[in-house]
């Protein structure tokens, strides 16, 4: 624990930002001390990122002062901030998908030398793996990483830039339990060595687990700040949303009925243009059920992308077959799963699931586009289509002034619900949710995780691909676990344990499946 009498690594006083009319922080006052972990909480739109996007250059405050280690700070961009010390790994990446993961940390502001780039950063990479286990693949291109492999690139690219003041953002977000271990004991570590850190994270387990201090934050303001052992997470709940939130009904047991999605001997390969290349998938086996969440459970890299691609029609299969609703699905295309009843939740809401410059109402009737009476003899009638966006909007609590305004302005939560909106839509028979609450706060998580639950109770089936193994146990009624291509096992949920199927995560070898 810090001294309390230090001066602060930063020090933020009557910070506030405004964006046209909308204010994201209001007289922010805040200290960051060298030594602690400092949690910042608050629902998603509450101003967390915006306040550390000030911190690291890339706002500059509207009114109030920033101080590090007592002096006033006015970084005009963030490579002043990254040659003072101060780094931030974003929830949503800042990385080159066209660029390997070693040309990516070489990759530096001007003026931040360190000799040969490539061979320092490869060298340096080494040193990091050594140390915390965060290990990368420095020859392959970003673009054919994980999601939680691309998280690990992020805050290694952090660490070999030297930053001493480092703010994580969800940095847990894709990681699995054991990632989320090393990294909670790499935070404690660096800590303890006089390094400033600052955990931006809507997971009150990780918050309990590693951090000294909080400051929560709503609508921009903060409402409160303190020590993390003389609060409770009900406490902490309250004060991010404005009171309680309504507990979750407990899951009713529900008897599975006929298989919706049916895979037997799946084999597919890692580069899908070369047959011959190393397998991402061998033998997989499969069944989903009408009324059950099945879910995959295993660290990332472990061949869930590619189990989706492979479903949807996206990824050629080398062999096996799949059955979707009781019938061969062959000649697989994504329209075709579509068609044949499948939707899909992806994990990469941004690139994948919306379109940003597009409106909500063209993002929320996508899928029903084509159809009476949002659309007749292939003609639009847009006045019906933004009246069914009106209409989902208040079914799903997608919270916005117009069905007009362009889907990017949302937060990431309404992105979310605008996304099981459409996907939800025409009552899909199988329902493929991967990472669904990935970087959601609190309130967002619990309607998401409700529709998921009601979709279930209405004899939906559910495939739930998810990196947090707590989500995993949580909500399913059958656990896969996926490792080395290959499933490990199926634990049935009343026999689930994070000690089993953390081991069977980690399995070196297939074992037999129950």
């Amino acid at each position: 624990m810090a001294n309390r009498a230090q001066t602060p690594a930063i020090r933020l006083s009557g910070v506030t930002k405004r964006f046209g009319a909308f204010t994201a922080n209001e007289r922010v006052d805040l200290d960051i001390n060298r030594g602690e972990i400092h949690a910042l909480l608050g629902e998603n739109g509450a101003g967390k990122t915006t306040l550390m996007r000030i911190v690291t250059g890339l706002y500059q405050p509207d009114e109030g002062e920033v101080q590090m280690d007592g002096e006033t700070i006015r970084f005009r961009k963030p490579e002043h901030a990254l040659r003072a010390g101060i780094g931030m790994v974003h929830q949503h990446f800042t990385l080159v998908p066209t660029l390997t993961e070693l040309q990516n940390l070489a990759m530096r502001p001007a003026r931040i030398p360190w000799g040969n780039a490539t061979a320092d950063v490869r060298r340096r990479s080494e040193e990091i793996a050594a140390t915390t286990g965060l290990r990368i693949n420095p020859d392959r291109m970003v673009a054919d990483a994980s999601i939680g492999e691309r998280q690990r690139l992020e805050i290694v690219k952090l660490l070999c830039r030297g930053a001493r003041i480092l703010i994580f953002d969800e940095p847990s977000a894709a990681l699995s339990p054991g990632e989320w271990d090393e990294l909670a004991a790499l935070m404690r570590r660096l800590a303890a060595e006089g390094h400033a850190i600052v955990l931006i994270s809507h997971k009150l387990t990780e918050v309990f687990a590693v951090a000294d201090r909080y400051t929560v934050l709503r609508a921009g303001a903060v409402v409160g700040t303190g020590l993390v052992t003389e609060v409770t997470p009900d406490e902490l709940v309250t004060m991010m949303v404005g009171g309680p939130v309504t507990e979750r009904p407990v899951r009713a047991h529900v008897n599975p009925g006929r298989p919706v999605l049916t895979v037997r001997g799946l084999g597919v390969a890692r580069d899908p243009l070369d047959p011959k290349s190393p397998p991402a998938l061998s033998g997989i086996d499969l069944e989903v059920r009408a009324g059950e969440i099945l879910g995959i459970a295993g660290v990332a890299g472990s061949g869930q992308n590619e189990l989706v691609e492979a479903v949807m029609g996206v990824r050629p299969a080398l062999r096996g077959r799949i059955e979707l609703d009781g019938k061969p699905f062959e000649d697989r295309t994504p329209r075709r799963f579509y068609q044949s009843g499948g939707a899909l939740i992806p994990e990469d809401r941004h690139h994948v699931a919306i379109v940003s410059g597009m409106t909500l109402w063209e993002n929320i009737t996508m899928r029903a586009l084509r159809r009476p009476p949002l659309s007749r003899r292939g003609i639009l009638n847009p006045a019906a289509a933004r009246g069914e966006a009106r209409r989902l909007m208040a079914e799903f609590d997608i919270r916005a002034d117009t069905e007009k305004i362009p889907i990017g302005r949302l937060s990431g939560g309404n992105q979310q619900k605008a996304v099981l909106a459409r996907e939800f839509t025409g009552h899909p028979a199988l329902l493929i949710a991967v990472q669904p609450v990935r970087g959601l706060d609190v309130r967002a998580t619990d309607f998401v995780y409700r529709q998921l639950g009601e979709h279930r109770a209405r004899g939906g089936a559910i495939l739930l691909i998810s990196m947090d193994l707590d989500e995993i146990l949580a909500l399913s009624d059958r656990i896969a676990v996926l490792a080395h291509g290959r499933i490990q096992g199926v634990v049935a949920a009343e026999d689930a344990t994070r000690t089993r199927i953390g081991a069977l995560m980690t399995s070196a070898e297939e074992a037999p499946c129950s």
